[in-house]
């Protein structure tokens, strides 16, 4: 029973760490877990620390203890693995593929540590020599990539899945919201079938072109590059 968010450090800056501060402490209001964030500036001072460019998940999770007990004196974990950001600015755009089951997150929304269900969509993705999954709900509906939120661009409008439909409040997904104009909606295999232009976005990965579902090569990258130039801006910016 555990939350988390993960985010960039990089040359010593944890990027977007107030607002993950904040998605983190909604998530353990959400969840019920009792468990005290530490302060934001503990969180800041630890990760401007790290020496090396790496990938940051910070864990809240509900304690030791049998499942009855409370969860005031749970632990919060912070791991930090290297990792190489330029492969990602570097790459042209991925592939995806629909994962065909049904996806049923728990808590809808939020990143819990249940992510099984996710990284069997991946391993089953790279399997067909694609870069992500697609998930859809019991209702059809698209959720979000395996590991990024997901963006549908039809004829010049800017679409994505709505919270109710199991997205996750995303930092990134957030910031493109606030740069063009998006619609928060309902999404199914129709909207896939009819998209111009497909791209994910995650902390991760900032903002990532698609290129392909299903082996359909995909006509319009534009709004997917113009984000992804503004994204390097803000990040060269210190955030």
């Amino acid at each position: 029973m555990s939350v988390f968010e993960s985010l960039p450090v990089r040359g010593g800056i944890p990027y977007f760490l107030a607002g993950h501060y904040e998605r983190l402490r909604h998530a353990c209001l959400q969840s019920g877990l009792e468990t005290g964030l530490p302060e934001f500036e503990a969180f800041d001072a630890l990760l401007r620390g790290i020496e090396f460019d790496g990938f940051a998940r910070i864990y809240v999770t509900a304690g030791e203890g049998n499942v009855f007990a409370g969860t005031e004196r749970g632990n919060v974990f912070v791991f930090v693995e290297p990792r190489n950001f330029d492969q990602a600015s570097e790459h042209d755009g991925y592939r995806l593929a629909r994962h065909r089951e049904p996806h049923a997150p728990v808590f809808g929304g939020l990143k819990t540590a249940n992510y099984w269900t996710n990284l069997l969509a991946l391993q089953a993705a790279r399997k067909q020599e694609c870069d992500e999954a697609l998930l859809f709900n019991n209702s059809d509906e698209l959720i979000s990539a395996s590991m990024a939120n997901v963006f549908v661009v039809q004829e010049g409008k800017i679409k994505t899945p709505a919270a109710r439909c199991g997205a996750r409040a995303g930092v990134v997904r957030e910031w493109v919201m606030g740069r063009r104009e998006v619609e928060e909606c309902s999404l199914d295999e129709n909207d896939l079938a009819g998209a111009d232009g497909i791209f994910l976005t995650s902390s991760g990965i900032g903002v990532m072109p698609v290129v392909s579902l299903d082996g359909r090569i995909l006509g319009s990258r534009d709004v997917a590059l113009e984000l992804r130039v503004e994204y390097g801006v803000r990040l060269a910016e210190g955030w």
